[in-house]
């Protein structure tokens, strides 16, 4: 085709051309189909049999897969837990505060886990890792350990969760004016602040288990940092707090005129909860004063589960009610005061130890819950000493021996003459109590007068701990402790833990003790460790500081449409049912099944 130049310096075909090569190319596309197709519109009939069998093959098929997919429709979807929704759970006891380093009730201790993140937490495999804490490291002698925070860490309310609060957090804990109830021991540590993120903490002796005494909760210095340490109980934190956890405070609706005496708080999730994706919207807790109106609550319907019913109790719970059971590195004792006038005397605790009849204490445990020594096997691999056989008859000996001496009605007297009263403190729990006057019936069995103080849980810290632990009130006191991650019973066991801010609630004095505890505190020979602990399992058989009843464990009870902690998780306490919680949910929706 020629191109024709324009004087603008533009170019155009030839129109002629053009039009020769439309016609020239529908010449063709017209010929193309007629010989391709309309001359062969005749052979159609030839195969129409053959089309017409496709035709209604086809037909079959998709009327097939129409079918198919009406009748199946179903069998692609499933029903799953989804994010939203409402959990709603009923707890034991009243909240008079919700500051967590005041935690005493079983309500007050569920509320501060929901609210508040530890610096350290056990992972699902029951070891402890950082939590708020990003890592966590110690010199090479064990002495000096840094913590660095992770990134991104929010208050609640927006302010920046820092060095300053470690540091205040752990001089509260620190400060005996304070009084709280945090089991850690930070006397003899000295704090250091590096930067924003990171603390170093310098102990005076190697102590290769310090990240256990790390597992606590902060609060906000930015808050309580200008109150003093004694008043900070009674400050306005404690009904308004700021919080850290996977959870904020909404509201507290007070008990009305109910016959449950209901309290109700009600938390929302929090929305600067520095692990993502906690699939409840809301959670909701229920504090009752008696067992006997949470099983109503539960039977109605008005709570979604309870961790606070005895197995005798769970009888009266509804059928479509689920349990859940997770043996706790926890379990109870019966702390033998060695100052008390009584008990002061080692061969009184011996004679004791040999002539109560345990296994009729035990009535009732399964076997697997049984707790003799204060070191689980889980935590240690050690060579356990033999425990003393039950004989009553060389028990009564033995008191004779102690300066006591029997009237002829077999009542216990001691060298005065006067009635020899051992006073028993225990908890209103079902078991504690049942083991409690199972105790003291063995010890009117060897001639004592015993009376057991029962104290309701469901009340202030102030009305049993402040009261009666601190300043051991007590005799015997039966009582459940948190044995810890790994093993360490300096804290319960070493007599720089006598005072009313410490944990020794036998009073328990014995300075070989203290140098082997000590030792297996601060070494990092393993092989010294295990000798260390063998040692002090031994004194403990001889001392009798205390004599162990029977391992805690979780009975979970919950409605069976909401989806509650891991089986697989591994719990040293009750509260740690809470690691997950994150994943636990409520809200059921219709999801399709994808490959």
């Amino acid at each position: 085709m020629s191109i024709i130049r324009k004087k603008s310096g533009r170019s155009r075909f030839s129109r002629k051309k053009i039009a020769d090569f439309y016609h020239e190319s529908t010449d063709k596309v017209g010929k193309h189909f007629s010989d391709n197709f309309i001359s062969r519109i005749k052979n159609v009939h030839e195969v129409r049999l053959w089309v017409i069998e496709w035709v209604l093959l086809m037909v079959v098929v998709f009327l097939f897969a129409i079918v198919q997919i009406m009748w199946y429709g179903d069998s692609y979807e499933t029903e799953a837990f989804v994010r939203g929704g409402n959990y709603s759970e009923a707890v034991l006891g009243e909240i008079n505060s919700m500051n967590p380093l005041y935690a005493a009730t079983n309500a007050e201790k569920t509320l501060g886990k929901l609210l508040f993140a530890n610096l350290v937490a056990p992972d699902t495999s029951g070891h402890n890792k950082g939590e708020l804490a990003k890592t966590i490291t110690m010199d090479k002698e064990g002495k000096v350990w840094t913590v660095t925070l992770r990134d991104k860490l929010y208050w609640s309310d927006g302010e920046p969760i820092t060095a300053d609060d470690i540091i205040y957090t752990v001089g509260l804990i620190r400060d005996n004016s304070a009084k709280t109830t945090v089991s850690a021991d930070f006397s003899r540590v000295t704090t250091k602040k590096i930067n924003e993120k990171t603390v170093e903490f310098t102990l005076p002796a190697t102590y290769v288990d310090f990240i256990d005494t790390l597992e606590f909760p902060l609060v906000p210095k930015h808050i309580l940092g200008n109150i003093s340490p004694a008043l900070v109980y009674e400050s306005e934190f404690s009904k308004k707090p700021v919080s850290s956890g996977p959870f904020v405070l909404n509201a507290v609706q007070k008990a009305g005129a109910t016959s449950l005496n209901t309290n109700t708080i009600y938390l929302n999730r929090n929305t600067r909860y520095f692990l993502p994706d906690t699939k409840l919207d809301t959670f909701t807790l229920k504090t009752y004063t008696k067992r006997d109106d949470i099983v109503s609550a539960m039977n109605s319907s008005d709570v979604s589960a309870t961790a606070e019913l005895s197995e005798a109790m769970s009888s009266k719970l509804e059928k479509n009610i689920s349990a859940r059971e997770s043996l706790l590195n926890s379990g109870a004792f019966a702390f033998l005061n060695t100052a008390s006038d009584v008990l002061k005397n080692r061969g009184l605790r011996q004679a004791i130890r040999q002539g109560i009849n345990l296994a009729k204490i035990r009535e009732g445990i399964d076997d697997t819950r049984l707790l003799d020594y204060p070191i689980l096997e889980n935590q240690e691999k050690l060579n356990y000493p033999e425990l003393t056989k039950y004989d009553r008859k060389a028990a009564k000996e033995l008191i004779e021996k102690s300066g006591c001496q029997y009237d002829k009605n077999g009542k216990l007297l001691d060298k005065d003459g006067g009635v020899v009263l051992i006073n028993i403190a225990v908890q209103k729990r079902d078991m504690l109590m049942k083991v409690a006057n199972r105790f003291a019936d063995e010890l009117r069995a060897l001639g004592f007068e015993v009376s057991v103080n029962e104290y309701d849980e469901s009340k202030a810290a102030a009305d049993f701990f402040t009261a009666v632990v601190r300043p051991r009130d007590y005799d015997i006191l039966i009582y459940e402790i948190d044995l810890g991650v790994s093993a360490d019973p300096y804290v319960y066991y070493n007599s720089t833990q006598i005072s009313t801010s410490g944990w020794n609630f036998s009073n328990y004095t014995n300075s070989l003790v203290d140098d082997a505890l000590l030792s297996a505190h601060t070494t990092t020979n393993m092989s010294i460790r295990k000798a260390k602990y063998e040692y002090f399992l031994k004194a403990w058989m001889a001392d009798v500081p205390a004599i162990g009843l029977y391992r805690s464990s979780l009975k979970y009870y919950y409605d069976e449409k909401v989806s509650i902690y891991s089986e697989d998780l591994h719990m040293t306490d009750v509260l740690d049912r809470f690691n997950d919680v994150r994943y636990w949910a409520s809200e059921k929706r219709s999801v399709n099944i994808t490959p």
